[in-house]
């Protein structure tokens, strides 16, 4: 397999150097789904981590985070975990075993290294369905996203096995990769949508710094080709829900075309913290010290008037201190 899209030769001179890779997967007719993110551990460049994370039927979800040395240099092989990426796609596969949790336990405090554990496997393959983009083409990138950005959208084939369960990963995938120095330290809150709608694939992202002010990028893709340039989006921001199934309403606009509303639902989350120090953490970490960003990385349902239901990545945070703290699960 040959791929354009390889790792970065680290800068191991530049502070705030990073580099992740996030990929993903979800199949509405199962309920079930992979989250995929790695990267360079800013203490050793030349080690990465990786959040391995499988979404299951009924709010539930399967967790990991293991460390080590990449030896691969189009993705990543760290663990239990190889992801590849391939000229057409990208490929990922998994042996091993993760903490079986739930969307209210990882609201509540980190998880992924405590019982009950239960064995994982998966082989997925993925198509892209339309051309990479990049989100700061032409003009400067933002602070936290450094030297380049790209995302893709694409159809995944494949199948997933938890414990005695076996599940299929037809459906609907995700990718993106960026590399430079990343900083959140003017980060107040984001919503970002990828998502596969009924008539063409949507990307949109809104940044919003802690003096107010807001940046909105996006692009419509149909048939391969973009077809327009998101110049509005709006969707409530990340406060007090930490990935309940909720209805939000989600405000878009194509440039040179009227506003229109869609209804995206949150069906299923991955609740996660960055750190100051840019660690990554499987569920919310309440007692860690500083004022890290809260993420709340959801796969979405959305009806289209007119259109019909598609689906997607839903994802939206904001610091900690801006949040209503979640009660701790009922054991």
């Amino acid at each position: 397999m040959t791929t354009t899209d390889l790792n970065v030769t680290p800068k191991h001179d530049v502070p705030l150097w990073s580099e992740t890779r996030w990929n993903g997967c979800w199949n509405p007719e199962q309920g079930v789904g992979l989250y995929i993110h790695a990267g360079r551990f800013r203490g050793n460049l030349d080690l990465w981590w990786a959040q391995t994370v499988v979404y299951l039927p009924d709010g539930r979800l399967a967790v990991d985070r293991p460390f080590g040395p990449d030896a691969n240099p189009a993705g990543v092989r760290v663990g239990n975990l190889d992801l590849t990426i391939t000229e057409s796609g990208w490929t990922a596969s998994y042996d091993g075993a993760c903490e079986l949790t739930t969307i209210a336990a990882l609201a509540a405090a980190p998880r992924g290294s405590s019982a009950p554990v239960v064995r994982v496997r998966w082989e997925i393959g993925a198509e892209s369905v339309s051309p990479p983009w990049d989100p700061f083409a032409g003009q400067p990138t933002m602070a936290f996203a450094g030297d380049a950005h790209v995302q893709q959208a694409s159809r995944t084939s494949g199948r997933l096995i938890v414990g005695d369960s076996e599940y299929s990963l037809d459906g609907v995938g995700f990718k993106d990769h960026s590399s430079g120095a990343r900083s959140f330290e003017h980060w107040h809150s984001h919503a970002f949508v990828q998502a596969h709608l009924p008539h063409g694939v949507l990307h949109a992202l809104t940044l919003t710094g802690e003096d107010g002010s807001t940046t909105t990028l996006g692009a419509m893709f149909r048939d391969g080709q973009q077809v327009g340039t998101i110049t509005a989006f709006d969707l409530p921001m990340l406060r007090s829900r930490f990935g309940e199934p909720e209805a939000l309403p989600l405000s878009l606009t194509v440039a040179g075309r009227d506003p229109i509303e869609l209804q995206a639902e949150l069906i299923h989350a991955l609740p996660m913290t960055i750190s100051e120090d840019n660690d990554n953490i499987n569920g919310i970490d309440w007692e860690l010290a500083g004022n890290p960003v809260v993420l709340v990385e959801g796969i979405g349902r959305f009806t289209v008037p007119g259109q019909g239901v598609g689906y997607g990545m839903l994802e939206r945070s904001a610091r900690r201190s801006l949040l209503t703290r979640a009660v701790p699960p009922v054991v």
